[in-house]
C-alpha cells in the first residue's frame, strides 16, 4: 500500500475490521429493497495511537432505516486505515486534520466500494453507495461546537 502524502504521513494498510449485516426476515429484505434510498448514513471516527508514530483510524459507517420503516435491515462496517506520521514537526491540530479530513477523504472511494459490494452480494443487486461526505465541512463544524 504505502501511500505517501507530501512526506507528512504514509498509509501502511487499509482493511475491513468488522462487519455486521443483519437481514432478520424476508419481509425486512423486501422492505429494504423498496426503501434503501430512505436509509440514513451515519459515520464515526476513532483513532488509536501506537508505538513508532503509527495510528489506526477506524471509520465506522452505519446504514440504518428511518423510524417509520417497520421491517428493517441494519448494516455497520468498520474500516481501518493504518498510517505512520513521518513529519515529526506536525502540530497536534495538523495531525487531527490529517486524521479527520485527509485520510478519510483519500480513502472514501475504497470505503464506498466495500459498502456497495457488501450490499450487492447480499442480494441488493442495484445498490450503489454513492453518498458524498464533506469531511472538511464536518471537521469545521466540530471545531466550532
Amino acid at each position: 500500500m504505502n501511500e505517501n502524502n507530501n512526506n507528512k504521513y504514509e498509509v501502511i494498510a487499509r482493511y475491513i475490521k468488522d462487519v455486521s449485516f443483519e437481514i432478520p426476515t424476508p419481509e425486512a429484505f423486501v422492505d429494504a429493497a423498496k426503501n434503501l434510498g430512505t436509509y440514513i448514513t451515519k459515520i464515526d471516527f476513532k483513532s488509536n495511537p501506537y508505538k513508532g508514530n503509527l495510528v489506526e483510524l477506524n471509520c465506522k459507517l452505519i446504514i440504518e432505516a428511518p423510524e417509520n420503516i417497520k421491517n428493517k435491515i441494519r448494516s455497520e462496517i468498520i474500516m481501518s486505515i493504518v498510517f505512520k506520521i513521518i513529519d515529526t514537526k506536525l502540530t497536534p491540530d495538523e495531525i487531527k486534520k490529517i486524521v479527520l479530513v485527509t485520510i478519510p477523504s483519500e480513502n472514501f472511494e475504497f470505503i464506498k466500494k466495500v459498502v456497495t459490494d457488501l450490499f450487492q452480494k447480499s442480494g441488493f443487486k442495484n445498490f450503489n453507495f454513492n453518498k458524498e461526505i464533506d469531511f472538511e465541512a464536518l471537521y469545521k463544524q466540530q471545531k466550532t461546537n
